[in-house]
């Protein structure tokens, strides 16, 4: 066997020239101008100092003035009919965790941050009687009717599925505007009397169609398994559509988004996502982890099969760090709350017909 030469000096040199060029220079074309703007604008995009940039790098505002998109932490774990309390930590963990994902998507080409003027809120917590249920759940609820009057989309990172419902009564105007809803979920939160009390995790989609928020005929919920099946009838006798985990699995993704499309069709839609739907072996920092859940692959393709859909709002519920020291269940809720982001970007943008891009030096 014959040792290999030293490379050609001019294949060296070459690769020289390369090497010297500056950061951007070898980057995807495509990304280029975006990528000289952030650093004209001075937004860090290597530090992980997550208490001066806000989600993804987004700029912390809460103005609302011509802001398409606004990422926000709900991080409250009252109603939590269980004893594994700990979503409180889910928007920190995930801000963190966000900081170690591009700003661009590779595979899709989008750039929210090119197309949509996004913000991030930061966390709402009540300012008053803060140790109740209810006042979380009405100062979710001014702050989601406050993204609806001023036409803000929202990215919502929680904190218990409970959450949801004052964003819904938010994002429907009070049920004036019910919307879809596609739900991943092991759980079809749809008890009923569940426990004594009205809303919480186990009810939310229940009660939010008894209150008009969502219309359940066009509503999907994708992924059920396990112990909260037996107390899914609500969800089949009104009218939404149930997919099990056990159907993605045998009839795949794109089966699952032609069923997905038929309910939904052109109406605006939630997209909620209940960190329960993987499986427990991939995410073991949730709630009520189940087994025989989806994978992460599976998850990212049905939020990709969303695009073209006029998504107006989502949100990524029950993430449960203390639950997982590893730190990778909060990493792959970040890999999936920034498709959210991207499908939400180029709904918002689609919409509106036109694109607005984030700056950071205001």
């Amino acid at each position: 066997m014959s040792a290999n030469k030293p490379i050609d000096q001019a294949r060296l040199q070459a690769l020289q020239e390369l090497a010297n060029k500056s950061l951007y220079e070898n980057a995807d074309p495509a990304f280029v101008p975006f990528f000289e703007r952030t650093i004209a604008e001075g937004v860090e995009t290597v530090s992980n100092n997550f208490n001066t940039l806000g989600m993804f790098r987004a700029p912390h505002s809460r103005d609302l003035t011509g802001v398409d998109i606004a990422l926000v932490g709900t991080p409250c774990d009252l109603g939590v009919p269980n004893p594994r309390p700990g979503t409180r930590k889910g928007p920190e963990a995930v801000r963190y965790w966000s900081l170690d994902r591009n700003m661009v998507h590779y595979a899709t080409k989008i750039c929210p941050f090119e197309i949509c003027n996004v913000i991030d809120y930061g966390d709402i917590e009540p300012k008053e009687d803060a140790y109740n249920l209810i006042s979380w759940l009405d100062a979710f609820e001014k702050v989601y009717l406050d993204f609806k009057a001023n036409n803000v989309v929202p990215l919502t990172i929680g904190g218990e599925h409970t959450c949801t419902y004052p964003i819904l009564k938010g994002l429907s105007n009070n049920g004036a505007e019910p919307l879809a809803l596609i739900h991943l979920d092991a759980h079809a939160d749809t008890a009923t009397n569940f426990g004594g009390t009205r809303v919480s995790d186990a009810t939310l989609f229940q009660v939010a169609a008894v209150d008009g928020f969502i219309d359940p005929s066009k509503t999907i919920q994708i992924g059920l398994r396990g112990r909260g099946v037996p107390r899914a009838d609500f969800s089949h006798k009104s009218g939404m559509t149930v997919i099990y985990a056990d159907d993605v699995q045998e009839k795949g993704v794109p089966w699952v988004m032609e069923q997905v499309r038929k309910v939904v069709g052109d109406s605006p839609v939630y997209l909620s996502i209940d960190t329960d739907v993987f499986d427990c072996s991939c995410m073991p920092g949730t709630t009520l982890p189940e087994p025989f859940g989806l994978n992460g692959i599976e998850v990212r393709d049905i939020i990709r099969g969303t695009r073209g859909l006029d998504v107006v709002g989502a949100d990524l519920m029950e993430l449960s760090p203390p639950y997982d020291p590893t730190g990778m269940s909060a990493c792959l809720a970040a890999g999936i709350a920034f498709e959210q982001f991207c499908v939400l970007a180029e709904a918002r943008a689609r919409r509106t017909g036109k694109e607005n891009k984030t700056h950071w030096n205001k």
